[in-house]
């Protein structure tokens, strides 16, 4: 509390110094939307033939978000999900959180948990959009980006001058988040600086047992840009991040409490040249690389270490590409190298990958009216073998408000370090899995040395190395625009992945303890729609819709259930029966209906309500009656619909207060949905000087 009456303090002081006119510059300008992730280069959103959308600031702004899980889960189509170790990764199109690829102003971020990088560590301070690539861009961005790509873009500073934005929010479970973004611009000087702080006491939604829900923590990141224009024709910019993150650490054993601490550090460091050789050509030179590193541990009662981790991750890239424009043909060739090591407890050694790529990729405007992106991308790793991807997608406008857009791609994903190397055997269980590049060897170690009780696989079938899986994705939509009053679109969608990676056991033990390693088994179909729609009825309502029918299934268990007897046990009696072709339900952890609703009613120039409606239908995350796939006689998780609104009040121009109240339903499920902690009220300050 004392934090937070002294950061009110330092707001209040500023607030009444500030200038309270409405001027020019304090007006916020409307920008065009426009989209540079599906091109590596501006391209209006109205004439991108690939499915995409923008989160802009005024939503934002809008949700009170400060970290990048709290706005994305609100976008049609798109799941924040919950990983084995709590943190929160991002589905779309069905397809899990390892397939899509985030970036920071176009660069990789790292440090993936199970597959997983977590939302919760990427604050929005400094952040002006989102930009969100549906659909296979491994034909740009290479590996994890099956299902897409979203993009953070900083903001940006037109106008000389300096600009301040202090924001403050508190809420529920003593969190408190503190911000301050700095702006300097100055001819072809721009300087941008920013920090964030967040703090929460976590929650506990089962009472019964030792251990919270989450347990408190705090984190803080910090970052810096620099562009400067050398000469009129030589563009220089740097950047820097970095992310600290301290959390209590417990578990429990012979139903005692053991306490530790987990710890997160990660920086990023980029710079680029870019020479504008001509009007029309540039070419630019990149570096950039980045770590993530975490470190935790647990203590006995009697303080002796009871288990501890490590986990620290390096990449670095280096990237060199050139844009040109030839009689409205846009082009971009690009080609670099990345290195990357990883080492972790669970490595008998030091993990290393090296990639060199090439990629290039066409945008015009065929015949004066078809808009067309082709591109292709070769992948070339030390270990594997060449990928190629590649993407083609087509805008017809069949009037000047109906356009019809098509797009295909290729994608790849390349199995992870976790994947390979893995040496893991958990201490309180027994299970052991190992990577496929490790298995052979420790399988026949264990096999000399009588450890092994019965084999269920011959070890010569894992004495080769995983292949990478490989998608086809297909989209094909149409964009309606009435005016400027209203609009909808809708995208169909199907998404083919081979090659599928996945634990499968292996061994038995002499305890009959199970040995897993991992296995190109299964081929996933993830196919359905997806609409969108907004409506401005008045100046002062909008309304925004999106609704997302999705149907997720294994082929080989679908196949099963059309040629042959399927059975599912009864989980009170034990008895066999038969299923029914349409008792396949699908993937797990995939909700075949997703919705939200958004409402901003403006009462006056001072006053603003805004409510936002998600919902999502029944899911499984588990087999509950051992026939390994997923029935509709299965366990599921109930529906469930989460309601935010808020209330905000502009003092001026360039000072707001807002009051809300997230899931005002209070939902909670303790037993399957940790990452929802029930009713959350907040109170949000925000104030912006320019000079």
């Amino acid at each position: 509390m004392k934090n937070t009456l002294f950061v009110l303090s330092i707001l209040f002081v500023f607030t009444a110094f500030s200038q309270n006119k409405n001027d020019s510059i304090s007006i916020e300008k409307k920008i065009r939307e426009v989209v540079i992730t599906a091109t590596k280069s501006s391209k209006a959103l109205a004439n991108l033939p690939i499915p995409g959308s923008i989160i802009n600031k005024k939503e934002i702004t809008e949700t009170a978000a400060t970290k990048l899980d709290e706005v994305i889960e609100k976008q049609t189509g798109i799941i924040s999900v919950p990983t084995k170790t709590g943190t929160k990764g991002v589905q779309i199109q069905g397809l899990d959180a390892s397939y899509t690829a985030i970036l920071l102003d176009g660069s990789t971020m790292i440090g993936r948990s199970f597959g997983a990088l977590d939302l919760n560590r990427i604050s929005l301070a400094d952040i002006e959009k989102i930009e969100i690539i549906r659909g296979a861009s491994s034909s740009l961005y290479g590996s994890n980006a099956l299902a897409g790509v979203i993009n953070l873009i900083s903001k940006s500073q037109v106008e000389d001058g300096k600009n301040i934005f202090l924001g403050l929010k508190y809420g529920t479970n003593n969190s408190l988040n503190t911000s301050a973004l700095y702006q300097y611009k100055k001819e072809g000087l721009q300087l941008s600086n920013s920090i964030d702080y967040y703090k929460s006491d976590g929650y506990d939604l089962i009472e019964s047992d030792l251990l919270n829900t989450v347990n408190p923590f705090n984190n803080y990141s910090f970052r810096t840009k620099i562009k400067y224009n050398l000469l009129k024709k030589i563009i220089f910019k740097t950047n820097a991040r970095y992310f600290s993150q301290k959390q209590e650490n417990t578990g429990e054993k012979s139903n005692l409490l053991l306490e530790g601490e987990s710890k997160i550090k990660e920086w990023n460091l980029g710079s680029s040249i870019k020479y504008l050789i001509h009007s029309n050509f540039s070419i630019e030179a990149e570096i950039y690389t980045t770590n993530y590193k975490t470190d935790e541990f647990l203590l006995n009662q009697n303080g002796s270490l009871f288990s501890d981790n490590y986990f620290d991750h390096t990449l670095l890239l280096s990237e060199l590409k050139n844009n040109f424009n030839i009689k409205g043909v846009n082009g971009i060739i690009g080609f670099g190298t990345t290195k990357e090591n990883l080492d972790r407890k669970d490595f008998s050694s030091t993990a290393q990958q090296d990639l060199k790529f090439l990629y290039g990729q066409l945008d015009l405007l065929a015949f004066g009216i078809v808009d067309v992106i082709a591109g292709s991308r070769y992948d070339n790793y030390n270990n594997y073998s060449p990928e190629i991807s590649n993407k083609l997608a087509l805008g017809f406008p069949i009037s000047k408000q109906i356009k019809i857009n098509g797009s295909v791609g290729t994608g790849f994903k390349i199995p992870d370090f976790r994947q390979r190397y893995f040496d893991f055997t958990n201490s309180t269980i027994g299970y052991t899995v190992l990577g496929r590049e490790v298995a052979f060897e420790r399988l026949n170690a264990m096999e000399n040395d009588g450890m092994l009780q019965s084999i269920f696989i011959p070890f010569s079938e894992i004495n080769s190395p995983l292949k990478s899986e490989t998608s086809l994705n297909i989209n094909m939509g149409i964009k309606f625009k009435l005016y400027e009053k209203a609009s909808f679109n809708i995208n169909f969608f199907k998404n083919t992945v081979v090659n599928l990676i996945e634990v499968q056991l292996v061994a038995n033990k002499t305890n009959t303890l199970p040995v897993f390693s991992y296995f190109n088994l299964n081929q996933v179909e993830t196919k359905g729609f997806e609409f969108n729609t907004n409506f401005r009825l008045n100046s002062k309502l909008e309304i925004k819709a999106g609704y997302q029918l999705l149907f997720a299934f294994d082929s080989d268990i679908k196949n099963k259930f059309e040629t042959e007897d399927m059975y599912a046990k009864d989980t009170k009696t034990q008895v066999s029966f038969k299923l029914n072709k349409g008792d396949y339900f699908g993937l797990f952890g995939r909700s075949r209906h997703l919705a939200n609703l958004k409402l901003f009613y403006q009462f006056n120039d001072k006053v603003d309500i805004n409510t936002i409606i998600t919902y999502r239908s029944k899911y499984a995350i588990n087999d509950s009656n051992g026939n390994a796939f997923l029935d509709t006689y299965d366990e599921f998780i109930d529906g469930y619909a989460l309601c935010d609104v808020g209330i905000t009040h502009h003092t001026n121009a360039s000072k707001s207060i807002q009051l809300g109240i997230k899931n005002i339903f209070g939902f909670t499920n303790p037993e399957y949905i940790s990452s929802i902690s029930g009713r959350l009220y907040y109170i949000n300050l925000k104030i912006n000087f320019k000079t």
